[in-house]
């Protein structure tokens, strides 16, 4: 190399020494300049769905995001607060965290008028200096005119993007989450992991979002939930009114149909079949009041009178089989309704929003699957079909329906696979118990149940997404924790009867129609002596009844069908064979 080519290199590089003191510098000023993202998170109390999405600013929020409702049973300012680790995404103390800001509606010392409230929002957006912002708007607590309307549904708007864009115009979408899979809706435990994925990778030591009991929240392309709002309202004002309406048509069908027995020969032969077919309609009249939730409108007009056909038509169309042998008919009503139930699975439960009797998915308890109310009916339709199978084929019967009721993907419902599975142990243990003897057949029931159990807790723990059984097997921890857990849910289900009195009667009921099969009136013996599988099929449905009241929390909605069909189709069977014994030559 030439001295000169050797002077030029020196000289160049004394020149570049500038640059190689002030490079790390910046790139040290770069790794320390404000995040890319940022979090604003707006809690408005008294604030209903409708009244949000009413201001031009949410609706063009929810177009860069989705809009939604969620249940919130606990404060959402509290969970939001108590969400986030020390030093990990700081909530703010008093300035703009670019980071994480919770503010309430109110934006400064004194609270700002509700007809402010888009203005405010979109302005305390723009102050961001970030690159994307992502933005939530949630309704903390019910108005009295939502508590009028017994609406437990709040609002909440995400958005996401740059903070001169969010406030465009568009169409609004919708929110989902794996917390719920349904459009539209979404859950307080979501909002603290949908913040963490946001930020994820860009907060150094920042939480996992899948380690916490929510999933991030979804945008959907479907429109706001404004019809299922809207649908849900109208439920929440009929359910009660039209489920009592159905409870007293079962109890006079009920006791009506005692009377009619213990009279016997002084009661008119046309009165015992009514009675009788009343009692055996309990199967179509709970069908009625799920299937109701698929009617376009939800109005008295509309869901009396379906219910009423249902019940009338689904009930007599089994009738011609009275000719060939009673019992056909309780079989023949069994087999539609687990048609049915398979027909709503493949619709992913969208009856089960807005059901006539129990609550709706929507007030969170559990979004998708099998409502517990209706377990003791799926109970009660296995065994009024497996009286006519063989032992074995009625067992296989309650093991597939088991796994139909507990799998995710299909049922979801750990306590109703539970239930019958419990119910397939008691089948087997009692149809088989000359040969099995009581140690054995318990032994049977025990290890039917626990295998069934074992099973359905397996098939959550491999599922790709996390359903409600996940999270009981998560926070389950251990014997203890399974212990104290089961204590909970009695709990639950105590709760329920102090605030409804109604709940007692299968309680009380179930202990009480056990010993009448046991130890049968006159009145009962002919058609429980003629068929031990009849007599068997109807003291396992009530014996199943017991487990589902143990195992589900809201224990009485669970084991109510099954007192429903066990003592229905006792009555009912009973009615029409001595109405027919009366009325041959």
């Amino acid at each position: 190399m030439t001295r000169a080519r050797l002077g030029a290199l020196l000289a160049l590089t004394i020149a570049a020494l500038p640059l190689w003191v002030w490079l790390p510098s910046a790139i040290a000023q770069e790794d320390q300049s404000p995040f890319p993202r940022g979090v604003l998170v707006v809690l408005v109390p008294d604030i209903s769905f409708e009244e949000l999405m009413a201001y031009p600013e949410m609706r063009a929020l929810a177009a860069s995001g989705g809009a939604g409702v969620y249940n919130a049973p606990s404060d959402l300012e509290r969970s939001l607060t108590g969400g986030f680790r020390s030093g990990v995404l700081p909530l703010p103390t008093g300035v703009l965290d670019e980071r994480l800001t919770i503010v309430k509606q109110g934006f400064g010392p004194d609270p700002s008028p509700i007809s402010e409230l888009g203005e405010q929002v979109r302005a305390k957006a723009e102050q961001y200096s970030v690159d994307e912002l992502l933005v939530i708007v949630a309704g903390i607590s019910r108005s009295s005119e939502m508590r009028s309307e017994k609406d437990e549904l709040l609002p909440i708007i995400v958005g996401r993007g740059n903070p001169s864009d969010l406030f465009a115009s568009g169409s609004p979408g919708s929110l989902t989450s794996d917390s719920t899979r349904r459009n539209g809706v979404v859950t307080q435990d979501d909002v603290v992991p949908t913040i963490l994925r946001f930020h994820e990778g860009h907060v150094p030591g920042h939480p996992n979002p899948d380690a916490t009991n929510g999933s991030p929240i979804e945008f959907t392309g479907g429109p706001p939930p404004f019809e299922l709002h809207e649908r849900y309202l109208a439920q929440r004002g009929m359910y009660v009114p039209i489920g009592t309406a159905g409870g007293i048509y079962l109890a006079i069908a009920g006791l009506g149909g005692i009377a009619a027995l213990a009279l016997g020969s002084r009661v008119p032969i046309a009165v015992g079949r009514i009675f009788g077919w009343g009692c055996l309609s309990v199967a179509a009249l709970a069908t009625a009041f799920l299937a109701a939730g698929h009617l376009p409108d939800l109005s008295y007009a509309t869901v009396v009178p379906f219910v009423a056909l249902v019940t009338v038509f689904g009930t007599l169309a089994f009738a011609p089989l009275e000719r060939r042998d009673v019992l056909l008919i309780p079989a023949g009503i069994g087999i539609a309704v687990l048609t049915f139930f398979a027909v709503e699975a493949t619709l992913v439960w969208a009856a089960a929003l807005t059901p006539f009797v129990g609550g709706s998915e929507l007030d969170g308890g559990r979004f998708y699957g099998l409502p517990n109310v209706f377990i003791g009916l799926l109970i009660g339709a296995c065994l009024w079909i497996a009286q006519r199978l063989r032992t074995a084929a009625g067992f296989a019967l309650l093991v597939v329906v088991a796994i139909f009721a507990g799998f995710p993907y299909l049922g979801a419902n750990l306590g109703g696979g539970v239930s019958l599975f419990a119910a397939a142990g008691l089948w087997l243990a009692i149809r088989e118990r000359e040969r099995l003897g009581v140690w054995k057949g318990l032994g049977v029931f025990v290890g039917v149940t626990l295998l069934g159990t074992a099973l359905i807790l397996v098939a959550h723990a491999v599922s790709p997404f996390e359903t409600h059984v996940t999270k009981f097997e998560e926070q389950a921890g251990g014997l203890g924790g399974v212990l104290e857990k089961v204590w909970d849910r009695l709990q639950v289900g105590f709760d329920l009867i102090a605030r409804n009195p109604f709940a007692l009667i299968p309680v009380l009921g179930l202990p009480i129609a056990i010993a009448a099969v046991l130890r049968p009136p006159a009145a009962l013996r002919p058609s429980l002596e003629r068929s031990p599988a009849w007599r068997d099929a109807i003291l396992v449905t009530l014996l199943a009844g017991v487990v589902a009241y143990v195992v589900n929390d809201s224990g009485p909605a669970a084991a109510g069908f099954a007192f429903g069909l066990g003592l229905g189709g006792l009555l009912g069977v009973s009615l029409l064979s001595e109405a027919g014994k009366m009325g041959e030559p």
